[in-house]
């Protein structure tokens, strides 16, 4: 007879339980936004959308998307890879889709773990390249929201949150500067601290941290750094670009500042625990800034449909159209199986 203290049931609750969690986040999101509208009143706010700006949304996001794999292959070959910009293109495109479909940005992992054998790319310098990537955007982000809430007087937002997005931005800011500072001394540290310990599980993981380490420094010299930041504006101007043609859709006279506003509250939504895809949060997100931007809740919960959809079928289709075309892509997970097996 089972026990409630079974440790195989404990498992097996601790693995679902971050799903379950994010499922519920995620519903009570869309129960929310549904309690707050007429539905008949969203399915009008969409038939008058101005639907060429769709194209133009489509556009600029492609153009964003150019240039993260640029800014990709950047930061590897500053690591000292062998890859090429066709070569990242896969494999990049290809993490998108699988955080779009998967639970807790799973697409990431593979990036890291399981799309570098087939490059040629070593695993360290891949999670090394998406930890510096995923930290630029997030205080890029920060930033942005910061500054613009700061200074924007179309959206009627709490005096402190200004400032407590700018406080983030900065102690980030520096945060990763310290990393970017001081990632070869602790490289040195830890190699030097673990060497004789290099067969022990303690020593096995701080070597590897120091040669983690060891590629956060060599991705974060000066000439390097200066071309992830520069590429990374050009990379969430795309992104802007895509939430501006939408709010132009919609008929909100609304400039450049504001859009990259709205893209901000609803970027970092997907930060929070959800269903895969990001169902939920971002909706909520968005909804949110139309709402304080003055829309109405349908206009609201309208734009946050077509945002979430010009946003996810697009980098799905091309994600899936690139692993489709070279399923070769999946050899370290090939590789993996045999071994184990």
């Amino acid at each position: 007879m089972g026990s409630s203290h079974d440790p195989s049931a404990k498992a097996l609750a601790g693995k679902w339980l971050p799903h379950l969690a994010g499922w519920g986040i995620s519903l009570g999101c869309l129960v929310f936004i549904a309690s707050q509208i007429e539905f008949p009143a969203v399915a009008e706010a969409l038939v008058v959308f101005n639907w060429p700006y769709l194209a133009v949304a489509v556009v600029s996001l492609a153009f964003g998307y150019l240039f993260r794999i640029v800014r990709w292959y950047l930061m590897l070959r500053s690591a000292g890879a062998l890859v090429t910009l066709q070569s990242c293109a896969v494999p990049f495109l290809g993490s998108i889709a699988l955080n779009n479909v998967l639970p807790l940005r799973l697409g990431d992992l593979v990036r890291a773990l399981v799309f570098p054998v087939a490059i040629g790319l070593s695993r360290v310098t891949a999670t090394g390249s998406l930890l510096i990537e995923r930290l630029v955007d997030l205080l890029t982000l920060l930033a942005v929201l910061g500054v613009g809430l700061a200074y924007s007087g179309k959206l009627d937002v709490p005096p402190w949150l200004p400032e407590v997005t700018m406080g983030l931005s900065v102690f980030g800011g520096l945060a990763l500067l310290m990393v970017f500072l001081f990632s070869g001394l602790i490289a040195s540290w830890l190699e030097s601290r673990f060497a004789s310990r290099a067969t022990a599980i303690s020593g096995r993981v701080a070597l590897l941290v120091a040669t983690l380490l060891r590629s956060v420094e060599s991705m974060s010299r000066l000439r390097a750094l200066l071309a992830v930041f520069g590429l990374s504006i050009l990379v969430w101007l795309g992104e802007a670009g895509l939430f501006l043609s939408l709010l132009h859709g919609f008929g909100f006279d609304a400039g450049l500042s504001v859009a990259v506003i709205v893209m901000a509250i609803a970027t970092l939504s997907t930060l929070v625990p959800s269903s895969p895809g990001y169902v939920g949060p971002f909706h909520l997100a968005a909804y949110a800034a139309i709402t304080m931007l003055g829309g109405t809740p349908e206009q609201a919960a309208g734009f946050a449909v077509l945002s979430h959809l010009s946003l996810w079928v697009p980098t799905t289709l091309a994600g899936t159209l690139c692993m489709a075309i070279k399923p070769k892509i999946f050899k370290g997970l090939r590789a993996k199986a045999a071994v184990l097996n």
